[in-house]
């Protein structure tokens, strides 16, 4: 019955604990790696996906060419366009189903009690949060008056309310903070992105532009659209595309792009790579794991000559032989699947501790059912196949051979 070859294999394992233990270590390591490495490859995919996604996965980007290619090297242009509110009200015409901002950014320098500090400063030309917009943590955005008005008011993040408002969350509401040459009253602090410790603070298009470090050529704007779904993202570049189309003043001097999507193929195409080829080194260790099998089965085939002999002749067939040894095998690397599995998760949870320790990146390993059984379906798989020579080689010794022989 193959309920007993089972049970016999099982017991054979329990009566050699240290070199079935020696046979399952092969095992453990490279399950442990293989699990890691797809632990840590989950894990960088979904923090880069966060990163994309805050910056928008759904936006289409209008925006001047500011410099040309010419044999490998890049050449500023001189003259670019510079947009302005009636181009963003145009977009926002030709793109009916989106929303429209007009945007710039640059560095703004500020000194707070005798100490210089630098300051990420956007100007927006857009009622209402921005998409993708931050968590507001107190206060408000801005609203259509304040935008019409060019008021210099601003909304910053969490460690800049506490940098230079003094103050944190709702405390920094209606307190000023010097920008350039520009005083700003806060109105809204919002949520910093994870991980980082710059400052940062959105403003009015016109009044942030003042606060910005003067550049020369004339720093420029860009026009984003921002739909609802990504899907939508496709039809909004297209109608984009054709609005550029039909204006002489942006042809050949403005260029519609998305970016999301494609950083997020690119690197979802990356880190499968990755995977990949990480996997494949890690699958190495399983290969040797399930020689280290082998080894030990066909040394026990040779010890327990008489046992197959005397069982064959009382009546076992070679399907219970068969199964008796591939139990002992498919036993050892299940075991060390388990095993191998929890020690490379802990691995790559202590790896992701120390890369967050040392860096500001919050990288943390991501547990998914789809890694823990490629991983454990890996071992097993090696374990049936390195132990199917040895189980063969058992079930076709002949009972009186066997007997004889031993």
């Amino acid at each position: 019955m193959p309920s007993t070859a089972i049970r016999v294999g099982l017991q054979s394992l329990q009566a050699h604990p240290l070199r079935t233990l020696l046979s399952t270590l092969g095992v453990v390591i490279g399950s442990a790696s293989l699990s890691a490495v797809l632990s840590l490859g989950d894990g960088a995919e979904m923090f880069a996906r966060q990163r994309i996604a805050r910056e928008g996965l759904s936006r289409v980007t209008l925006e001047a060419v500011t410099s040309d290619v010419v044999d490998g090297h890049r050449v500023p242009r001189t003259s670019y366009p510079i947009f302005a509110e009636a181009d963003g009200s145009a977009v926002a015409a030709a793109v009916p189903d989106a929303t429209v901002s007009l945007e710039t950014s640059g560095t703004s320098l500020t000194t707070h009690e005798g100490t210089p500090r630098a300051v990420l400063l956007r100007g927006v030309w857009a009622a209402g949060a921005p998409r993708p917009a931050p968590p507001l943590v107190a206060g408000r955005w801005f609203t259509a008056d304040d935008l019409a008005r060019g008021a210099t008011v601003a909304v910053i993040g969490a460690q800049t309310a506490t940098a230079l408002a003094g103050a944190e969350g709702r405390g920094a509401i209606g307190r000023r903070v010097v920008l350039g040459n520009v005083a700003f009253e806060v109105i809204g602090v919002v949520e910093d992105a994870p991980g980082t410790r710059s400052l940062s603070a959105v403003a009015p298009l016109g009044s942030a532009e003042r606060a910005l470090v003067d550049v020369t050529p004339p720093r420029p704007r860009v026009i984003h659209v921002d739909v609802v779904r990504a899907e939508d993202t496709p039809g909004a570049r297209l109608r984009l595309e054709r609005f550029v189309q039909q204006r002489d003043d942006f042809a050949g001097r403005t260029r519609v792009a998305s970016y999301g999507p494609q950083r997020l193929r690119e690197m979802a195409q990356a880190i499968t790579i990755m995977k990949l080829l990480l996997g494949a080194f890690a699958s190495i260790s399983l290969v040797v794991g399930g020689i280290g099998i082998m080894n030990v089965l066909l040394a026990s085939v040779v010890e327990r000559t008489r046992e197959i002999g005397i069982r064959k002749a009382v009546g076992a067939r070679r399907r219970d032989i068969l199964t008796q040894f591939l139990a002992e095998s498919v036993a050892i690397a299940g075991s060390g699947a388990v095993l191998g599995v929890g020690v490379g998760l802990a691995t790559a949870h202590a790896v992701t501790g120390l890369v967050r320790a040392r860096t500001d990146a919050l990288l943390y390993a991501s547990v998914t059912p789809g890694s823990i059984l490629a991983s454990a379906g890996a071992a097993l798989v090696v374990g049936l196949i390195f132990g199917l020579y040895p189980a063969l080689r058992a079930a076709r010794l002949a009972p009186i051979d066997a007997i004889v022989r031993e």
